[in-house]
Formats: C-alpha cells, sequence, structure tokens
C-alpha cells in the first residue's frame, strides 16, 4: 500500500514538474548552445564554494571570454564575473538550455533535459565517504529520489573521483558507466596550496590573528535535528592546548542542515560561529586541528595530514540509522566518545604515529589527491568547448 502511495504521489510531481518546468526547458531548445557558457550548481543551491568555486576560478583565469552563471539563493557570495541565477526562474531555465558545460556537485531533478551539444561535469559534494550513499543504501531512499538520481547519471558525461575508492564507489552505487576523472577534488586543492598570505587573510574574515592557532569544529547532522551530541567541553580543550602559552581557538562549523540551530552553542572570543563562513575548506586550510564525528572532512583534511580527532558521543544509535563503509575504528584518527576520552586523545597525541598511519589509509584508497584537480578538470572543460569550437 505504501509502494502504490508513493507511486501516485511520485507521478502527480512528475506531471506538475514537466508542465511548469521541462516545458519551458524545452522551448528554450529553440536557441543554441554558446560553448562560452558554463551553469553552474550547487548542493542547497549555496552560494559561491565547494567544488564548482575552485573549477570556475580556474577557468576564468584560463579564458577570460567564457560566460559563467550560478544558481543561487545567495548572489553576495558570487565574485563579479559569475552572473547570479534564481533557482527554478525562467532565466535559469533559459541559460540551462543554452549553457554549453553544466557543472553540479548534487543531483539534478528530472525535469532537466540535457542537450546532445551540452557536457554535464558532476562532482559529487561527498567524495571519500564514511557513510553508506546512493544505491548502497537504495532500501533507505525513496522512489522520487531514485528515479531522480537515474534520470540525472543517464545524462552525466563526465564524473569527478579522487581515489581509486571513489571510482569503485561511483560504479557500484551511482548507476553510471561514464567516463571517469580520477584527478581529486578541487575543493581540497587549498589545503595543498594556502599560504601564509592567504592564512592571515581568512583568520582576518573569522576576526582572528595571524598568530592564533585555530580548532575547526565540523560535525555532521542528525536526523532528527538534535544538538545534544555536540556538546563538547571546549573551554578545557582551550586549556590543554595553551599550557605552552600558544593562543588557541574554536572556529566552529555546523552542518547546513542545522544551521539555524547555531545559536545553542554559546560564543565568545576563543568560541567562534563559523557556521556561516561561504567556504568549508577555507577553514579547513587555516585549521590546525579538525574535529569531527561523521563527516567525510576527517578523510579531506588527512589528505594533508592535517590532526584529526573524532568526536562521537552517539556510535551505536549512528550506526543503526547510517551504514557505514570504514569501522570507525579501524580509521586511523583517534576516536573518542566523551570529553574525557577526547582530553586524552588530544593531550597523547603522537604527531609522527598518526601521519604514518595516515599515510598507509591514503595509499590503501588509492589517493589521487596532488593538489592541482581544478588545474586538470579546468584543461578537461576547456578541450570539450575548444574541440567542439573546432567543429
Amino acid at each position: 500500500m505504501r509502494a502504490i502511495k508513493e507511486y501516485i504521489l511520485h507521478s502527480a510531481r512528475t506531471i506538475k514538474w514537466t508542465f511548469f518546468q521541462t516545458l519551458p526547458m524545452l522551448l528554450f531548445r529553440v536557441f543554441p548552445v554558446d560553448n562560452r557558457k558554463i551553469m553552474i550548481m550547487s548542493f542547497l543551491n549555496k552560494g559561491f564554494g565547494d567544488n564548482g568555486k575552485y573549477i570556475v576560478e580556474r577557468l576564468h583565469d584560463a579564458n577570460g571570454e567564457l560566460h559563467f552563471f550560478w544558481v543561487t539563493d545567495h548572489q553576495e557570495s558570487l565574485p563579479s564575473y559569475v552572473t547570479p541565477l534564481k533557482p527554478r526562474s525562467f532565466s535559469y531555465m533559459y541559460h540551462a538550455a543554452t549553457s554549453k558545460v553544466w557543472i553540479d556537485n548534487c543531483r539534478k531533478t528530472q525535469y532537466m533535459r540535457k542537450r546532445k551539444q551540452q557536457f554535464y561535469v558532476q562532482t559529487w559534494h561527498g567524495g571519500v565517504a564514511l557513510k553508506r550513499i546512493e544505491k548502497d543504501i537504495e532500501k533507505q531512499l525513496n522512489l522520487e529520489y531514485v528515479h531522480s538520481a537515474l534520470h540525472d547519471s543517464s545524462m552525466i558525461d563526465l564524473l569527478v573521483s579522487n581515489s581509486r575508492f571513489c571510482t569503485d564507489m561511483y560504479r557500484r552505487a551511482f548507476w553510471y558507466d561514464g567516463e571517469i576523472l580520477e584527478c581529486g577534488s578541487p575543493r581540497v586543492d587549498i589545503l595543498f596550496s594556502c599560504d601564509s598570505d592567504q592564512k592571515m587573510q581568512i583568520k582576518k574574515k573569522l576576526g582572528l590573528q595571524a598568530e592564533d592557532h585555530i580548532i575547526l569544529y565540523a560535525p555532521t547532522f542528525r536526523k532528527d535535528k538534535g544538538t545534544e551530541c555536540y556538546r563538547m567541553n571546549f573551554k578545557r580543550i582551550l586549556e590543554v592546548l595553551s599550557r605552552d602559552g600558544e593562543r588557541w581557538k574554536f572556529a566552529v562549523r555546523l552542518h547546513p542542515n542545522i544551521s539555524d540551530q547555531a545559536d545553542f552553542l554559546q560564543y565568545d572570543s576563543d568560541i567562534i560561529n563559523a557556521t556561516s563562513y561561504p567556504d568549508m575548506y577555507e577553514l579547513m586550510a587555516v585549521a590546525d586541528i579538525v574535529v569531527t564525528d561523521y563527516s567525510s572532512v576527517m578523510f579531506e583534511a588527512g589528505f594533508v595530514k592535517k590532526p584529526v580527532f573524532l568526536f562521537a558521543t552517539d556510535i551505536e544509535d549512528y550506526k543503526q540509522d547510517r551504514n557505514f563503509y570504514f569501522d570507525l575504528e579501524q580509521l586511523p584518527f583517534p576516536l573518542a566518545t566523551t570529553n574525557e576520552d577526547l582530553l586524552k586523545q588530544i593531550d597523547c597525541f603522537s604527531k609522527s604515529e598518526y601521519e604514518t598511519s595516515v599515510e598507509a589509509f591514503n595509499q590503501s584508497l588509492g589517493l589521487k589527491e596532488t593538489g592541482h584537480a581544478s588545474e586538470i578538470l579546468a584543461e578537461r572543460i576547456l578541450q570539450v568547448i575548444g574541440t567542439d569550437n573546432e567543429k
């Protein structure tokens, strides 16, 4: 009965979207595809960030004649050379129908229809993941999402991977058998390249001094959006780290799904609310330590051997909700289930042992991160545009 009800609701939504959005997109096909136009979308219609940001910056540097269009509710984050598009607007549908390249890090809905001349780059927002995704948890996904995922995968021309692990996962779980480019994640490039001047500018945006050391706390969300699991003894951790006279600060970056609840924590000059900071990877670049729970930021910080600590007070409950690709206890990141455990892990941390363990883990992933992913991907996109220009 539940399956029948889901099917009816899904069919009704499909008819609605087909009429109100697919039809205009099809009508806009009377206009030619413009090889100079690139349209970018990001998870939850976010602003200038994630993989798209770093690809666009590289493309803009390489070719000043390209036109970029970003679908977002946060146009204030865009640089002057990127044109904002309001989601679901006629302007958005027009540019979707006439842009040569689409770049996205999330699934496109079923009303999107790619033309033969267009090239769709899917960068995905996850990368190396702890939590199982897509077809690997198909029974937990609703019918509408599965249909959208199947449709999206049928349109993809290039899927971006940062490792043998991700490539295998995409082949198995993405309903996709097209081209996969193992070039790394463009958003991670900054972790390799961020120099002291850039770090100083990022710290300045956070209201911090150049000499401040930063602990980035970036947990994921819970299904019930509860916040009890984030009750960390911030002050005590800062005391332990500051014993040698260094000045340490916490930057707290909550998941977008609970960003509207950020005020449940008490912030001050030592505990900074960085949840609304536009670029997570700039925060990671300036962080000296990363604390998370089940977020994939653990792996990305580990790519450059930043110290990562896992503070997970609800492991058993969370495991029941989301199956894992890895056993938490077998990862190279120190695991704590209480505040006392976390303090001990930080106090007894061995940099050399940690780096050896992380290096072995990265090798087991077949990691391809070199800090040049955006450059490699930009070259690939320019080849596509250039080849079509020659026809």
